[in-house]
């Protein structure tokens, strides 16, 4: 009998043995199973954002270099691996907005073409949350370049919202201008002056609040606010040439807008016959052209 209890005990021993052992095999084989795809997955995820960034790199570098066609076809094919690839996105547009420049005066056609796939590919990147300032400021500049005045305004205010500074604010008054929204002009210029007094636009944001005001025939006021930007621009000219020249950016932006408010003072002034003001604006008109 003991011999017996011996063998049954060893037979359930092994048995019990054995089904630990197919417990641990089957536990073996489902973990493996279910661990295996998120494996694989991840890998084959970091090969192809690695394969993407790659192609980026390469698209790029022919974009930088001149290489306008091939850095096309390959950045486009970045696209076809990531739809929302920002960057991308944002060099297509600038390559095209650059083919769109290149274009020959009697090449109209292919340049608004060119603008206009510029245009939807830096719109994407601007939907997509682009971190770039340049790519609104592009957005405006076709706007313009394609007399889309709601378009304009559309970014213009989008990117005075997302960067509030001194160009942002200049292009907002011109895009309330065109879609003769007077009094955001007003508005938008009064606080773009009050924000930057130094500006090199400064003469841009005097010249835009007369215009406006001069449009809903508020023409005192408007010559007034003008008399006050020639002052205020010719002491910002004056620190600007003795800084840096007079052939600087800011120099010429500030001559430029100077004879625009010249000129609108000019138009006040034979308007109501203020003819002492108006010998002293030609000939302050006739310097500014001598000395150019």
């Amino acid at each position: 009998m003991s011999r017996l209890r011996s063998r049954t005990y060893n037979s359930t021993s092994r048995c019990t043995i054995v089904r630990y052992a197919l417990w641990l095999v089957v536990l073996g084989v489902l973990l493996i199973s279910c661990g295996t795809p998120d494996v694989t997955r991840e890998s084959a995820t970091s090969t192809a954002r690695t394969s993407r960034d790659l192609l980026y790199r390469e698209g790029h570098q022919l974009y930088m270099t001149g290489n306008l066609d091939s850095a096309r076809t390959v950045l486009r094919e970045v696209l076809q691996l990531d739809s929302t690839h920002v960057e991308a996105l944002t060099d297509l547009g600038m390559l095209h907005y650059d083919l769109a420049l290149a274009q020959k005066p009697g090449e109209s056609k292919a340049k608004i073409l060119n603008l206009r796939e510029a245009r939807g590919y830096l719109a994407r990147a601007e939907r997509v949350g682009t971190p770039d300032d340049a790519v609104y400021e592009r957005l405006c500049q076709i706007s313009l370049a394609l007399d889309d005045d709601r378009s304009f305004l559309t970014y213009a205010r989008k990117s005075a919202e997302r960067f509030p500074f001194e160009r942002q604010y200049y292009n907002l008054g011109l895009a309330y201008f065109g879609v003769g929204d007077y009094q955001n002009v007003v508005k938008s210029q009064r606080e773009a002056i009050q924000k930057f007094p130094q500006s090199q636009y400064l003469g841009g944001y005097y010249r835009q609040l007369g215009r406006a005001y001069m449009k809903i025939d508020r023409d005192q006021t408007a010559q007034r606010n003008l008399e006050t930007g020639l002052s205020a621009v010719d002491t910002r000219f004056t620190a600007e040439v003795k800084e840096h020249g007079l052939t600087s950016d800011a120099a010429r932006r500030l001559a430029d807008d100077r004879r625009a408010i010249l000129q609108l003072l000019r138009q006040l002034y034979q308007t109501y016959h203020f003819d002492d003001k108006l010998k002293n604006v030609d000939r302050l008109l006739n310097e500014a052209d001598s000395r150019r």
